[in-house]
């Protein structure tokens, strides 16, 4: 129906233009499907701001929409985490709540190397939970054998939980790939590697 075969299109506006309708509805949907990772960043760091503010209340309000964004964007689970564990002021209830952010993060990041590591972190320093601690970092060294500090971790836990050969081999692992870390160097001389 147009002018053009002699007849005025008479429908309401919004039904005529149903193509531009379909149009924003794609666009709208393809652009936050596309762009919600970049999304999830973006919050993540704006709750880097207001934790560098002092402000740890308003940075967990927005770890957790970069979380509820898109989880499988590890920045938002790393940072609320940390925060807990920061900001615990040793509080168990705190401490508790970062490891189960590190372990739901761990699930919803598989490939993620610092989640693994920040857990394992919690439990050898924190709960003193060697086992746990071992298994974490092993993930963590399993994901991204490069990092150094993971490496170091582990052999203390695997040292904790009586496997001092295994924590010797870690702690040449860690001078294969940083020759100036010192006390890796000194836990070898120590610990007879």
């Amino acid at each position: 129906m147009s002018d053009k075969d002699g007849t005025k299109d008479v429908r309401p506006y919004v039904i005529r233009t149903y193509d531009r309708w379909i149009i924003l509805v794609i666009v709208l949907v393809g652009g936050w499907l596309l762009f919600r990772p970049i999304f999830a960043v973006v919050a993540a760091y704006r709750g880097v701001t207001y934790e560098a503010a002092l402000f740890p209340d308003s940075a967990e309000h927005y770890y957790k929409k970069a979380i509820a964004i898109d989880p499988a964007v590890p920045d938002g689970w790393i940072h609320l985490g940390e925060l807990y564990y920061f900001w615990s002021q040793s509080k168990q209830s705190r401490l508790q709540e970062a490891a189960s952010t590190f372990e739901a993060g761990e699930k919803a990041v598989p490939g993620n190397a610092t989640l693994p590591f920040d857990l394992g972190r919690i439990y050898l320093l924190k709960f003193h939970d060697y086992k746990n601690a071992e298994d974490a970092l092993r993930v963590s060294v399993q994901r991204d054998p490069t990092k150094e500090f993971a490496w170091d971790y582990l052999a203390y836990a695997a040292l904790k939980n009586g496997d001092r050969p295994y924590a010797l081999e870690c702690w040449r692992k860690v001078l294969q790939l940083n020759p100036n870390h010192d006390s890796a160097r000194r836990a070898l001389r120590q610990y007879g590697g």
